[in-house]
């Protein structure tokens, strides 16, 4: 992009400090694709999310989760994928409904000659109404992808909602992080050390799948959503207040997660049962990520 990303997160974010930086003008939107519904009319189409870490215990996996149980209980009919390097518990965690033997790796290519079973057929459940793939330590066969899925999920009729973990430089992350119409979440815990460890994240994002041409606030680093997740009690919120006011412009939009005891237990998360909060919260995230 030609400019010093060195003088972003140049000071740690202090209790009460603030830079005295005037904010950068908000980046600009990313149009939908649209489709044509039953009418003929065309209509928003919800884009495939990738929820990636900007350093372990990030809380992709419950991001992704909040994710797609807002979007199911809106009737979006959605998966939410593991895209991991070696299988998380994001089924574990999600399918609250029924825990489906079959992973992503024996769907993929489950009718025979290289096409995926029925992606109904197959899935695990959860009771707001989504879907989820689960995957193990197995690589993908055939020198399949994660576009490969990608294609399958799309094809299938499903919006995708991908848990990435981190790191976000992880190969198999790269055909989804290389095609436009994915929006992409950046989660972090609400710590200092993660919000500086941010600016190198951005550089590589930008290094690797940027263009010279671009200039602030376009391109991938343009289209990402950063998400402070509050994982402790009564955690300030100057995190996400320093990256507003170094990062608007650059990225697409910072949101905040708050702490919510659900989650915080590290057990099967029931999406009816999030508070109130952090369902509105989810909801806007989810709102930034589609227009």
């Amino acid at each position: 992009m030609g400019e010093d990303w060195s003088r972003w997160l140049d000071e740690a974010p202090e209790e009460g400090a603030s830079s005295g930086r005037s904010a950068r003008a908000k980046a600009p939107v990313v149009r939908l694709r649209r489709g044509r519904g039953v009418s003929g009319a065309q209509q928003p189409v919800q884009r495939p999310i990738l929820v990636v870490g900007g350093c372990g215990g990030s809380g992709t996996t419950t991001t992704a989760l909040g994710l797609a149980g807002e979007l199911g209980a809106a009737g979006t009919s959605t998966v939410a994928v593991d895209a991991t390097m070696a299988g998380s518990d994001l089924a574990l965690r999600g399918a609250d409904e029924h825990l489906h033997p079959i992973n992503l790796q024996s769907w993929l290519y489950g009718a025979g000659d290289g096409e995926p079973a029925p992606l109904k057929e197959c899935m695990s459940r959860a009771t707001s109404g989504f879907g989820l793939l689960w995957r193990d330590a197995d690589p993908l066969r055939r020198r399949a992808t994660y576009l490969t899925v990608a294609r399958a999920v799309h094809d299938a009729g499903y919006t995708g909602v991908y848990d990435g973990g981190s790191p976000i430089a992880g190969r198999q992350l790269r055909p989804l992080l290389d095609d436009a119409e994915v929006a992409l979440v950046l989660a972090i815990p609400a710590r200092t050390d993660a919000a500086n460890r941010l600016r190198v994240t951005l550089e590589w994002l930008d290094d690797q799948f940027g263009d010279t041409e671009e200039g602030q606030g376009t391109g991938i680093v343009g289209d990402t959503t950063i998400v402070v997740s509050h994982q402790y009690p009564d955690e300030p919120p100057q995190v996400a207040e320093h990256l507003r006011e170094h990062l608007s412009g650059w990225v697409r939009e910072i949101r905040e997660i708050p702490y919510d005891p659900h989650l915080a237990r590290g057990e099967l998360v029931r999406h009816e049962q999030l508070a109130e909060p952090t369902r509105r919260a989810y909801r806007r995230l989810l709102d930034g990520v589609a227009s």
